[in-house]
């Protein structure tokens, strides 16, 4: 009898579930369609290969052969590409593809098809994700790991099977091969504390559902609820005969095969939905998106007027009140940290630190978890943007000193001149400083001396940008200038009708400008033209791939670089710079409402 194998993919996420069921019979497979508890067969397709696991995302589904990665697109029904890899597990999260391969973790771009990798002395055996981390189970261990290096690992009597992450309750159940089942709380991530222990005979599977840990024995199914975590207690036991050769969790049950059985298990019921003898999970997370799809939205309830920063799935913004919110790129409010007054300077991230400046005098420095690393009192507001790099963080105060303080809250050195600073700090790849004041812009070398002072004998509003050899900046009063980084001569400088809101953003060589009529590029030769005709837009974010953002008359608008209309979506007033991500973008309005809306990575 030919070995089935049967993969299951999340299409759509709803209270009412909607699914597709891939059932494979060696080379030979069929997609089902499962709503409810009944199933339609909708596509059969005749493989060139005999895949042992798969994600399916959209029309194209990756397969691991064990000797190979394969895309294969389900319209054309061939393969797109291929990887010479043993791979044996695959899972998805956020939009990446997570390949278990023996002693190894790749993570895959699906875009560019190419990968990192983290490397185990022990065989691999799960995976799973939470807030940025990622949890892999190997030999007798699970470890937390984060950009490839490993921040913790707990260890177990037995190896251990099989991992599941419950984020709402910020803890992971873990299985071994002698049945033994942990709960650990991931309360403080960096510092996990194992709650629960137990052996229970047969397990061999198990997954979350809200507060419930579903286990699966050799012939029963067991429903736990674990809303203490230090004391879980069997909750409901349902007969079902056979070995568990799959588990797949849906948004409020599992699909799971026993025998030649599929069933479907909730908290409160099981049912048999169908037939499969084998059955691997593939598991595409989240909806299927088109660009300008509003993904999640969220209140703040409170004014915002800085733009939020967005490092690798953490989502970091500050409001008036002085709060600091963390947010995972789902949309979930991870911590929020309190600072003594007013916050306008957009926060920044750098080395796994959130650096915040407030109207309290004080520069912050607090770690992905919300907790305070450091403070220093500088004895003045600092109202404007900041920069930070390898080596510290330079900023300005509102009594017109220059700063620069390393990452120990050391200050290295400052700087201060009888004119006052009117616009943020920016810092070139050798450290050098750029500002501007009520008459000057301004050049210090890096370790804090002047470097050089050009006179504009206007007020400078607008954060310097770098390009090549030039520094661009401009003032509210309508003159842009560009001037030589290297001595601080003027280049040239052009007449538009600015406001006091207006910011420079850059794409390549092009410098992009929100005007009180519009948006306007400008070269490196000062040639202007308004590409998009807007009523006082709010400043500009350009994605990696040229497509502009920016909010207009309380839309988000979405543009190609020589103006093209793409998408648009309304959210309400804004006056800070929507913020771009891998496939998202953010915007947030003045009243606090936080929108994150997905866009294609393709131009």
């Amino acid at each position: 009898m030919w070995r089935k194998i049967v993969f299951f993919c999340i299409l759509l996420a709803s209270y009412l579930f909607s699914a597709q069921l891939m059932v494979v019979q060696g080379n030979l497979a069929s997609l089902v369609e499962v709503e409810g508890d009944y199933l339609k067969k909708n596509l059969e397709i005749v493989f060139p290969f005999s895949p042992l696991d798969g994600v399916v995302v959209s029309d194209t589904a990756y397969f691991a052969t064990g000797n190979a990665l394969l895309e294969y697109n389900l319209k054309s029904k061939e393969i797109i590409r291929s990887l010479k890899i043993p791979a044996k597990k695959l899972k998805w999260n956020d939009e990446r593809l997570v390949v278990i391969c023996e002693k190894e973790v790749l993570l895959l771009d699906p875009v560019s098809f190419k990968y990192s990798k983290i490397s185990f002395q022990q065989s691999v055996s799960d995976v799973d994700f939470y807030e940025g981390y990622l949890l892999v189970s190997h030999g007798k261990y699970v470890s937390l790991t984060k950009n490839s290096e490993e921040i913790w690992k707990i260890e177990a009597e037995a190896e251990i099977n099989k991992i599941s992450v419950n984020k709402e309750k910020k803890a992971f159940a873990a299985l071994t091969s002698d049945g033994t089942i942990f709960l650990v709380d991931l309360e403080n991530v960096l510092a996990p504390k194992v709650v629960f222990f137990s052996k229970f005979e047969e397990a061999e599977d198990l997954e979350w559902i809200e507060d419930f840990l579903i286990v699966f024995f050799r012939n029963k199914v067991i429903t736990m609820n674990a809303a203490k975590l230090t004391s879980p207690r069997a909750f409901k036991e349902y007969i079902a005969s056979g070995n568990t050769t799959s588990v797949v969790k849906l948004q409020d049950s599992i699909l799971f095969t026993k025998g030649n059985d599929l069933y479907r298990v909730g908290v409160f019921s099981l049912k048999k939905i169908g037939t499969a003898q084998r059955v691997f999970p593939v598991l595409a997370q989240g909806e299927m998106y088109t660009p300008g799809d509003l993904i999640w939205q969220l209140n703040l309830e409170a004014e915002v007027r800085s733009s939020p920063v967005i490092f690798e799935n953490l989502l970091v913004v500050a409001d008036v009140e002085g709060i600091v919110h963390a947010i995972s790129m789902s949309g979930g409010k991870l911590w929020s940290y309190r600072t003594g007054f007013v916050i306008t300077a957009p926060p920044r991230v750098f080395m796994e630190r959130i650096y915040v400046t407030s109207w309290d005098n004080f520069l912050y420095a607090i770690s992905q978890n919300g907790q305070l690393v450091w403070k220093i009192d500088l004895e003045a507001d600092v109202s404007k943007p900041f920069e930070v790099n390898s080596y510290g963080i330079y900023l300005a105060t509102d009594s017109g000193e220059v700063y620069f303080i390393d990452h120990d809250s050391s200050i290295v050195w400052r700087f201060k001149d009888e004119e006052w600073i009117s616009t943020g700090v920016t810092v070139d790849e050798n450290g050098v400083v750029y500002f501007g004041t009520s008459r000057s812009l301004y050049s210090l070398y890096s370790n804090g001396s002047l470097r050089w002072k050009t006179r504009t004998g206007y007020l400078l509003t607008m954060k310097p940008i770098i390009i090549d050899r030039y520094v661009i900046t401009g003032s509210n009063s309508g003159w842009l200038l560009c001037v030589n980084r290297t001595n601080g001569n003027v280049v040239w400088k052009k007449k538009l009708p600015l406001s006091l809101n207006s910011q420079l953003s850059a794409f390549g060589d092009t410098v992009f400008v929100n005007a009180e009529d519009g948006i306007y590029s400008i070269d490196l030769s000062g040639n202007v033209k308004r590409i998009i005709s807007a009523s006082t837009p709010s400043p500009v974010a350009v994605s990696k791939e040229g497509y502009v953002y920016f909010v207009s008359e309380g839309v988000l608008y979405s543009f190609t670089l020589d103006g093209k209309r793409r998408w648009e979506r309304k959210v309400g007033e804004s006056t800070v710079e929507p913020v771009v991500g891998e496939e998202r973008v953010v915007v947030v309005t003045r009243s606090g409402n936080l929108y994150c809306f997905f866009d294609s990575v393709h131009p």
